[in-house]
């Protein structure tokens, strides 16, 4: 399977466009009110990974929902990738760490960053499971995934 396919391997999802919009937060109380906000299926707006992005026809076809703490990514009808996510708001950029249980990539856990503003999320993964991301990019020729997510209104 193409390494974009899991490119948010463990999307969990997160993130802000522009800038990066953050939460600050004091305890795992201001946790769980982001998880709750994280709650639903997501598209992606935008993916890439290593620099590159997935072709248009494919990121269209993604969507990625998020159920309590647990992921799953889908293309069309078929599960790619789907785990558990933990995240600590009290870090600045948010951190993220999500773990792969099923698809590509199982059996790894992904550090990233994440920022999310409403309706849009920004994500930021090492998608080999080595170093946590300091900033929201995806270099070329590296493990880095970057997505852009949007909420799916129902």
């Amino acid at each position: 399977m193409n390494r974009h396919m899991v490119a948010f391997g463990a999307c969990v999802a997160l993130a802000a466009i522009g800038a990066g919009v953050t939460f600050a937060a004091d305890d795992k109380a201001d946790d769980e009110k982001v998880m709750k906000a994280m709650q639903g299926t997501w598209t992606f707006e935008s993916h890439l990974m290593g620099g590159e992005p997935l072709p248009p026809e494919k990121r269209k076809t993604m969507t990625i929902t998020f159920e309590g703490d647990k992921f799953t990514v889908k293309d069309g009808d078929k599960v790619v990738q789907a785990g558990t996510h933990k995240i600590d708001t009290s870090k600045k950029p948010n951190t993220v760490d999500a773990t792969v249980t099923e698809g590509e990539g199982k059996g790894t856990t992904m550090p990233g960053l994440f920022g999310l503003d409403g309706d849009a999320m920004r994500v930021c993964f090492d998608m080999a499971g080595k170093d946590r991301p300091d900033k929201f990019a995806s270099p070329a020729k590296s493990m880095m995934a970057l997505l852009v997510l949007k909420r799916v209104k129902n």
